[in-house]
Parts: C-alpha cells; sequence; structure tokens
C-alpha cells in the first residue's frame, strides 16, 4: 500500500503504483476506513485471548523455572561442600606425610580452580534467580499486559508490527493479513 498521492489520507494498491494500469486497477482506501478497520479487529482479537489463562501459564512457567534454578544452586553447593572437605583431607593427608609438599599444592590448585569455576556459575545463578523474582509481582505484570492489549489508538509502531500486508479489492475492503493468527476460543 502506498500513500495515495492526491489524496494524502488513503492508499492505493502497490503494484497500481509501482507497474501503473497494465498491472493492476487503481485500489484504493482512506486511511481512517483502514486504521478503523485493523483496530476493530485488532479489539476483537484481544477479547477473544484468554488473559488470565496467560497468566496462569506465566506464573507456573515462573514458578518451574524458579524451581530449576533453586536446584541448580543446590547441586553447585553440594559439589563446593565437596571441594572444601577434599581440601581438609589434603592438609590431614600432608600433616600425616601421606603425600609430599608438591602433591598439596598440586592439588590444592587443581580444586582452587574448580571452585572459582563454581563459584562464578553459583553467582550466575544467584544473579538469574534474583531477575526470576522480578516477575514476581504478578499483579504488576497483569497490568502492564492489560495496558498493552487494551490500545484504542493505532500508531505506525502498532501497524507495522502486527500488520503483514495489506490488499485492497476493487470494491475497496481491504482484505489485511496479520503477523499473528487469531487466538482460538478457549
Amino acid at each position: 500500500m502506498k500513500t495515495n498521492h492526491t489524496n494524502r489520507k488513503g492508499y492505493i494498491c502497490g503494484n497500481y503504483a509501482r507497474y501503473g494500469k497494465k498491472a493492476c486497477s487503481s485500489h484504493c482506501i482512506e486511511e481512517d476506513i483502514l486504521k478503523d478497520t485493523i483496530l476493530t479487529d485488532i479489539q476483537d482479537f484481544v477479547k477473544q485471548i484468554d488473559k488470565e489463562q496467560y497468566l496462569k501459564q506465566l506464573e507456573a512457567q515462573t514458578k518451574k523455572s524458579k524451581q530449576n534454578l533453586r536446584k541448580q544452586l543446590e547441586k553447585l553447593e553440594k559439589q563446593i561442600d565437596l571441594i572444601k572437605s577434599r581440601k581438609r583431607k589434603y592438609i590431614n593427608m600432608l600433616a600425616e606425610e601421606i603425600i609430599s609438599h608438591v602433591d598439596y599444592r598440586e592439588n590444592v590448585e587443581a580444586n582452587n580452580i574448580e571452585m572459582a569455576e563454581l563459584v562464578e556459575k553459583k553467582n550466575e545463578l544467584l544473579t538469574a534467580i534474583e531477575s526470576e523474582q522480578t516477575v514476581d509481582d504478578l499483579e504488576q505484570l497483569k497490568q502492564e499486559l492489560l495496558q498493552f492489549l487494551d490500545f484504542d489508538e493505532l500508531t505506525p509502531e502498532i501497524l507495522h508490527r502486527l500488520v503483514n500486508r495489506i490488499e485492497v479489492k476493487v470494491d475497496g475492503i481491504p482484505k489485511i493479513h496479520y503477523r499473528f493468527s487469531a487466538p482460538k476460543i478457549v
């Protein structure tokens, strides 16, 4: 669709604008009619979405994700405790002269490297857990979702994000191809 240069408040067929009468006849639609049609379609789609069910699914996914992160954190903490225990055993083995100072240092250095890697992973998990907790305020998230879905003005940004292509028939009736499929009625 292109802006109708003579009217500027409507759109004409892109094929007609590029190739002229040989490709297509001049199909045009007023901008207000097009915007109203798109806005009505999108609002109808939004009404069909089961928002509460979506929010429940989101909450369940968040809880599952947090549980998974906590399990990973517990596993890392057990590995860290195991390394600390090994280091104590090496000290005892050194004190009892079961191993040499060289063997002790090699084992402790290897354990320190492994410990540093595990501590880094632990810190990453703690950061991930903290970011998951920001989604905990489900009521705030719900309000943001509803605010996004309940718009009443069609901006160019929303139009380009939601509409893939627009065809205008000879009689001026638009056929709008959206970038999403119609929701299933639950």
